[in-house]
């Protein structure tokens, strides 16, 4: 007669103890040896569970999540909270302040950084020391105090402040790149939103003349193809400057920068179209020239080629109905003339439209002129606008030296250096760059890479953090 032994009792007649043995082992002849891992459910409280405990615990963490929801609440819902009903007014900001999603974000990350490295984010004030004691001078002496100038003060102060949370939050992000993560998924989205309007479910409608004006140009969740175009170029800036050590990251960074420029052509948006264009082909010239050509840069610049192409038959007909740039020339006249008549106060932020416009029926209809070195000197005196753009210079300036002189491999240096003439161009060409969201988000990224910059220039030697 055979006796079968389970097998605890074969391991105490071996002397072997079960506890240390595999699961596997002691699972029979019969077991396939194959075990089911976590549900998703699971894996998603465990990971809600390690979040909440880094947020508890790690400052920087906490420091990360309110980037994160910064960056969301500006490039996916800048939506007003209060008053319900204005009146409509084109300028850099509304005609009367208003509470947005963004503004209540922009208090939070500065609570929350301001609790943990309170004296950095105070040293990230000091480029924009000079512009904001002159808006305080001019708004007691000059400038008029009614609701449209309060919103035009307030506009340019979270300009400043968006810029300072860039510089100061970058140390906190250094490691895991969470805000370049953030506006690759923006552009995802966007792009998720621009297909949806294709097949006829749009997830933001355009009403009213607006809509004659951009109809067959993607908008996604903006209100203009101009405004998606400026947010899909920051988009592209990101998603460049992207983490590529795996090929995983690669394969993101790549497929992030496709989605922009699909975005970008949608958008049929001709200066931000020339920017995306000359940011990649100055990057690969910098990489070629700096001895850190890839093969992967040949997939670059096949993107940028197919962008190109695309592209061709809405260039062609943009240019052939309007090859001038409609009334830009004398939009620039109507510029001067005012700068001429307030060349030091100018006519106070976020009033070029209605004082402007008293004297010209083309600027009384919501159109300003479109460049914003211009239209920031009518609005702020040519002094005043020198000192808004000076930190803009200084992130510029530190990025070039950066490359140039200390030769870093750091990927934002040579981004922002990339992405500098197709700034310009978008800038000479538009005023929407100065306007609403998107003047905070250029501000955010601006801040952001200008710290970066600075960190590679200090740890090569050249000053100090």
């Amino acid at each position: 007669m055979t006796t079968r032994l389970n097998p605890s009792e074969v391991l105490a007649q071996r002397n072997v103890d079960p506890a240390v043995v595999p699961a596997d082992a002691a699972s029979g002849p019969h077991s396939s040896g194959r075990h089911r891992g976590p549900s998703v459910i699971t894996q998603l409280t465990s990971a809600g569970r390690a979040l909440v405990e880094g947020l508890r615990s790690d400052p920087d963490q906490r420091i990360v999540a309110v980037l994160a929801v910064l960056v969301a609440s500006l490039g996916l819902a800048p939506i007003a909270l209060a008053p319900s009903e204005v009146v409509i007014y084109s300028g850099v900001a509304t005609g009367t302040p208003m509470l947005y999603t963004y503004t209540i974000a922009i208090v939070a990350a500065v609570v929350v950084i301001g609790i943990q490295t309170r004296r950095q984010l105070a040293r990230a004030f000091f480029p924009w020391v000079p512009f904001l004691g002159w808006m305080l001078l001019f708004a007691v002496l000059a400038w008029d105090s009614s609701l449209r100038t309060v919103s035009g003060l307030v506009h340019f102060s979270l300009v400043t402040i968006v810029f300072a949370i860039g510089a100061t939050a970058e140390r906190a992000d250094r490691r895991n790149s969470f805000l370049l993560w953030a506006f690759a998924a923006v552009a995802w989205l966007q792009l998720f939103a621009i297909m949806m309007a294709v097949i006829g479910f749009p997830l933001r409608r355009i009403a009213g003349q607006q809509a004659l004006d951009v109809l067959g140009r993607a908008t996604g969740l903006t209100s203009h193809p101009g405004e998606l175009a400026k947010l899909l170029f920051f988009c592209g800036m990101c998603a460049l400057t992207l983490p590529q050590k795996t090929v995983r990251q690669r394969w993101v960074a790549w497929t992030t920068l496709g989605a922009v420029f699909l975005g970008v052509s949608l958008t049929q948006s001709r200066s931000v179209l020339a920017a995306v264009v000359s940011m990649i082909l100055i990057l690969v010239v910098l990489e070629f020239v700096t001895g850190r050509w890839q093969k992967k840069y040949f997939v670059v610049l096949g993107i940028t080629g197919l962008l190109g192409l695309v592209s061709v038959p809405w260039l062609i007909e943009r240019f052939t109905a309007d090859p001038e740039g409609g009334d830009r020339g004398h939009l620039l006249q109507v510029a001067f003339d005012v700068i001429r008549e307030h060349p030091w106060a100018g006519v106070g932020p976020n009033s070029y439209v209605a004082i402007a416009g008293a004297s010209d029926p083309l600027t009384a209809s919501g159109v300003p002129v479109h460049n914003v070195l211009l239209l920031s000197a009518a609005e702020l005196g040519i002094i005043g606008a020198l000192l808004l753009w000076l930190p803009f210079a200084m992130a510029a300036t530190t990025a070039i030296h950066s490359v140039f002189r200390v030769r870093t491999a750091e990927l934002a240096p040579r981004v922002l250096v990339s992405a500098l003439p197709g700034l310009v161009l978008i800038g000479m060409t538009g005023w929407g760059l100065m306007q609403g969201p998107y003047f905070l988000m250029f501000a955010l990224i601006a801040g952001y890479f200008y710290a970066r910059s600075r960190y590679v220039r200090v740890a090569s030697g050249y000053g100090r953090d």
